[in-house]
């Protein structure tokens, strides 16, 4: 078999469509902005608009508030805010259950940018690959 006639997912063992199919690259966006906008908005009630305009610490609160919701509704349901309104999560790929410090450390390292724009083989980030997981669709 050619690399050609491979589908994105195939060397993980994920089906080619449907549920548990690699997640696409605009619900991934739109997981990022629902989370970020969540975000913005519980950070804005907690701490005030001086996350948006201020200085000093309040202006981490967004990343702050992100960090907390992310790692814990991953943990508790296998995605975050966002990625739960377009139907998208994360999984390990040996079919296990996340547990409680791959979530925080994904989101750690997604906090950081650069391990989370490095993109390898199968859409999968450096983080992914690092903690053995993957993000598929939760449609069917």
């Amino acid at each position: 078999m050619s690399d050609a006639s491979l589908y994105p997912g195939q060397t993980l063992g994920l089906p080619e469509h449907g549920r548990g199919s690699l997640a696409g690259w605009w619900p991934r966006i739109g997981a990022m902005v629902g989370d970020w906008a969540a975000s913005m908005v519980i950070a804005v009630a907690l701490f005030g608009t001086g996350v948006i305009n201020g200085s000093g610490w309040r202006v981490f609160m967004v990343l702050a508030v992100y960090f907390v919701q992310a790692s814990v509704l991953t943990a508790l349901t296998g995605g975050s805010f966002g990625q739960l309104i377009v139907r998208i999560g994360v999984i390990r790929l040996d079919g296990e259950p996340l547990g409680w410090w791959r979530p925080f450390v994904r989101t750690a390292l997604k906090c950081m940018v650069i391990p989370h724009i490095v993109v390898g083989a199968e859409r999968r980030p450096l983080t992914d690959m690092m903690l053995s997981t993957v993000v598929v669709t939760r449609r069917g």
